[in-house]
């Protein structure tokens, strides 16, 4: 198992390898002779705000050679809020300390300050009308496949793992919390059972004074109920937000349905990729179309840094697999051991 940062090396190494020509990063960090050291420090920075704070979950994938194991690949993943709405981790202030202390502008001031500009712009067009929806969704930061590895089932097997592992999470909140839900109501009925205890005795004390008195027997009115709405929502989407064609492809091949298709245009540099928006629905909830309807209206670019914190958002940047928990079956290949980690929540 994933239990030690020399773990994360191994996998955050994979992801370089793997992350090192992707539209997104490229735009960040032009100069390809700075990418791989930025692309570490950025990895690491959000390892340790997720994983490292133990508000993240990390599976990694080691295949067998010569009868030794070797990391090719994993998965970085943050679980729904506590309340049930968006992600954890929402606000991006841990992240800028984790940039700064993992000294991202030192490696390149532009970069970092391209980071800030993406972050923003998505913020804008994407995160926040997804978060208004004030649906549970997962935020699957990173997931990728040493490129010598890719091509070969690896990938769709341990993203497809960590869709189950997703679905077990979520329903073993939904039945602490269920739990939770029957201690509070037998405590609620226990108290409202000594009330109406109470209350009968009032009720019979009154009701022999009235007839002391000849005044009409005065009627017990009932209080109304306290109605307590319980703050699970639904059941959690699972929101990439991809910036490859081929990925996307690839996602919407694999159960994700396609939301949104949108170009990044940042003025400064001059610079234009597309971002590609994707759902996954493992619950069958039905949201999908509410995912759509909440990020369709007018795309801005970016013109200047941004500076301002706003929330986190979900960015996929890999080739994930996954489909509907009944279709989830359990995947074995050749040589291949799933080395899971999970992180305490």
């Amino acid at each position: 198992m994933t239990t030690s940062r020399e773990d994360w090396n191994a996998v955050r190494d994979c992801f370089v390898n793997s992350f090192r020509h992707y539209p997104l990063y490229k735009y960040m960090v032009p100069d390809p002779l700075k990418r791989d050291a930025f692309l570490r420090a950025y990895l690491d920075a959000n390892y340790d705000v997720t994983v490292g704070s133990g508000e993240g979950i990390l599976l990694g994938v080691k295949v067998v050679e010569g009868g030794e194991e070797k990391m090719v690949g994993g998965v970085l993943f943050v679980p729904p809020s506590s309340d049930g709405c968006g992600w954890a981790i929402g606000s991006d202030e841990p992240y800028w300390r984790a940039y700064d202390k993992h000294g991202l502008g030192r490696i390149s001031p532009e970069g970092l300050e391209r980071v800030k500009r993406y972050e923003a712009w998505e913020h804008k067009n994407i995160t926040s009308k997804l978060r208004s929806t004030k649906m549970p969704m997962w935020n699957g930061f990173f997931c990728s496949i040493d490129p010598q590895y890719a091509s070969k089932g690896v990938g769709s097997a341990v993203y497809k793992e960590a869709i189950r592992i997703m679905s077990q999470d979520w329903t073993k909140r939904q039945k602490r919390n269920e739990s939770k839900s029957l201690n509070k109501q037998a405590q609620q009925s226990k108290s409202n059972s000594v009330q109406k205890i109470v209350e009968q005795i009032l009720l019979k004390h009154l009701q022999c004074s009235a007839m002391l008195h000849h005044h009409v027997k005065p009627q017990c009115v009932p209080k109304p109920q306290d109605k307590t709405v319980n703050g699970d929502s639904g059941a959690p989407l699972v929101v990439a937000i991809s910036h490859s064609d081929r990925a996307a492809r690839f996602h919407a091949s694999n159960g994700f349905h396609p939301v949104l298709r949108i170009p990044y245009c940042d003025a400064e540099s001059n610079v234009v990729f597309y971002t590609h928006v994707l759902a996954l629905d493992p619950f069958c909830t039905g949201k999908v179309d509410e995912c759509k309807n909440s990020i369709r209206g007018k795309v801005t670019s970016v013109s200047r840094p941004v500076s301002a914190t706003h929330p986190r958002s979900p960015m996929i940047r890999h080739q994930p697999l996954c489909r509907k928990p009944a279709q989830f079956q359990q995947v074995k290949l050749p040589a291949i051991t799933e080395r899971l980690a999970v992180m305490p929540l």
